[in-house]
C-alpha cells in the first residue's frame, strides 16, 4: 500500500466555497477510478478547529504503484496542475492499515493526521509490529474511528498516522490536526490488505 497526499495552501481570504463546489461537481469522477483504494477529499478552514490557514489536501490510499502512477501522469493530476499549479506530492510506504468491520467509507466526516520522527537506532520490524498492533486496537474499539493508515517516509525517517472518523471535527480529540471530509471515493478499498 502507498499513502499519498498533496497539500494546497490557499490564501487566508480564499472563498472555500470554491473548493466545496469543485469537490461536489468533480469528486464522484473518482468513484470508479481504476486501481484507487480510497480517496478522501479533505479541507482545513482558517479559524476552524485549530486551522491557521485554508488548505485543500486530498488523501489517497493506493493498493499498488501502477494505478498511482497512472493518476499522477494522467488526467487525474492534470486537473490539479491546471487549477493550482505544480504541487509536490508526499507519499509514504504503507506500514500498517486496518479498518473496522464492514467500514462504510461514505460515512466519513473527518480525518486526523499525526506525524512522528523515528529514532536512528529504532528496530524497524519492532516498530511495524507496534504500529500494526495499535492500528488493530483502533479498529477493535469501534465507535467513531473506523480506520487507520500508517505510512513510513524513509527519506525523513518519520511516520504519519491517518485516522478516519465518522464524527465531526468538533468531536475529535483536543489539539488534533484534523481535516473535514467533503467526499470519499473508495472503488477498490477491498484491495487494500489489512496488516
Amino acid at each position: 500500500m502507498i499513502v499519498m497526499q498533496y497539500e494546497i495552501a490557499l490564501p487566508a481570504d480564499y472563498e472555500m466555497r470554491v473548493i466545496r463546489d469543485r469537490v461536489a461537481t468533480r469528486g464522484s469522477s473518482f468513484d470508479d477510478f481504476p486501481g484507487l483504494g480510497v480517496k478522501a477529499f479533505l479541507i482545513r478552514e482558517k479559524g476552524r478547529h485549530g486551522a491557521e490557514g485554508n488548505q485543500y489536501s486530498p488523501l489517497y490510499l493506493w493498493p499498488e504503484v501502477e494505478p498511482m502512477w497512472r493518476f499522477i501522469a494522467g488526467d487525474g493530476f492534470k486537473g490539479i496542475l491546471a487549477s493550482f499549479g505544480w504541487r509536490p506530492i508526499q507519499y509514504w510506504l504503507g506500514l500498517a492499515y486496518t479498518t473496522a468491520p464492514a467500514v462504510k467509507w461514505k460515512t466519513l466526516k473527518s480525518v486526523t493526521r499525526e506525524q512522528v520522527s523515528i529514532d536512528a537506532e529504532i528496530d524497524l520490524a519492532a516498530l511495524q509490529a507496534r504500529e500494526i498492533e495499535a492500528a488493530h486496537e483502533v479498529a477493535a474499539k469501534g465507535a467513531d474511528r473506523v480506520a487507520r493508515a500508517v505510512g513510513l517516509n524513509t527519506q525523513s525517517w518519520s511516520l504519519v498516522r491517518f485516522d478516519y472518523w465518522t464524527c465531526e471535527q468538533s468531536a475529535l480529540p483536543r489539539n488534533s490536526w484534523s481535516y473535514e471530509v467533503l467526499h470519499v471515493s473508495a472503488p477498490h478499498s477491498a484491495d487494500l490488505k489489512p496488516t
